[in-house]
């Protein structure tokens, strides 16, 4: 049977594409593009969903979703779905997460990361405001060069690998903590403990679990070295925000730069502390996880995932 496919990236397709050829290879597919809102009353007679990024595919979707059996997702993080939920009411959930050999050909996060480090010790938000104003005093933003500087990377997997060369290209000390060895002979292993207070600039590059959730706190602000930067790209839940606010208004810290923040789709996020922070002061930078989205990265994602759908579609109707 040829399944139904809810495919809303509609921006990746066209009639010659090969991601079209790709899914009208097993599934009948249809791809508009559709609000959070308008989702639940869309999905009702698919078999197969791929939801963007920014719907949230709780149980309200899954109710409506009677006729589902998988979903799949364009990205390594699963926390816009109910994951949990999904697997108890046998849908298969496909992504990226372990796609290791395809995901070290994709480096756009881990860029992002680094063009945050410059950001905050260039101090590339408050020099951009300063030039809008009509001003044009360089000595008011000394920042920081990177040489002989210290990087910190929590979670040396894919992602903490490809921003330690990047560092080791800048010719800075690379620490790191992780539970697994590092293999790099320019990074020194250290826990993570030593390399809060001894890092100048700490990146995060671990997975939101249980057990991660809110490893940043105000115990953790107080270990790093201070006037040091932080930097996210991963998950919001990493931190909490609030502590975050504390130490950067202190002078703790000397800046952080986010793509990511809790309750990304919470439509009130913008009257939390952490935004209002960020709207009074310039060492706070926030981008709206735009670590994936480049128009290299996102088609190239989309269509192996298409592979990995098809897979394992024919792995169900086998059995």
């Amino acid at each position: 049977m040829r399944p139904r496919l809810l495919f809303l990236w509609p921006e990746f397709l066209d009639d010659n594409s090969e991601l079209s050829r790709q899914l009208a290879s097993f599934a009948d597919f249809d791809a508009p593009l559709l609000s959070s809102d308008e989702l639940p009353g869309a999905v009702g007679d698919y078999d197969i969903l791929v939801p963007r990024i920014e719907h949230e595919v709780d149980t309200v979707v899954l109710d409506a979703g009677k006729r589902l059996r998988m979903i799949g997702t364009p990205s390594t993080g699963t926390d816009h779905i109910a994951v949990a939920e999904a697997e108890r009411r046998g849908l298969q959930i496909v992504c990226l997460k372990h796609e290791r050999e395809f995901l070290d050909t994709v480096q756009t996060t881990a860029e992002l990361a680094w063009l945050l480090i410059l950001s905050c010790n260039r101090n590339m938000r408050a020099a951009m405001k300063h030039v809008e104003a009509g001003e044009w005093e360089s000595q008011t933003l000394r920042g920081h060069e990177m040489y002989g500087r210290t990087l910190g990377i929590i979670g040396y997997g894919r992602l903490g690998t490809m921003v330690s060369r990047f560092a080791h290209a800048f010719r800075m000390n690379v620490i790191a903590s992780d539970p697994e060895v590092i293999p790099d002979t320019w990074v020194r292993r250290v826990s993570q403990e030593q390399l809060l207070a001894e890092a100048d600039v700490v990146t995060l590059h671990v997975h939101l679990t249980e057990a991660t959730r809110g490893m940043i706190g105000a115990e953790q602000f107080a270990q790093m070295k201070p006037g040091a930067y932080l930097v996210n790209t991963s998950r919001g839940g990493l931190i909490d925000e609030d502590a975050l606010v504390e130490s950067l208004g202190s002078g703790r810290l000397a800046g952080a730069g986010l793509d990511v923040v809790s309750g990304e789709r919470d439509e009130d996020r913008t009257s939390r502390p952490l935004f209002r922070y960020a709207a009074a002061h310039d060492n706070l930078i926030i981008t709206p996880h735009i670590g994936g989205v480049t128009r290299e990265a996102q088609p190239r994602a989309t269509l192996h995932l298409a592979g990995m759908l098809k897979a394992a579609w024919d792995g169900i109707e086998s059995n």
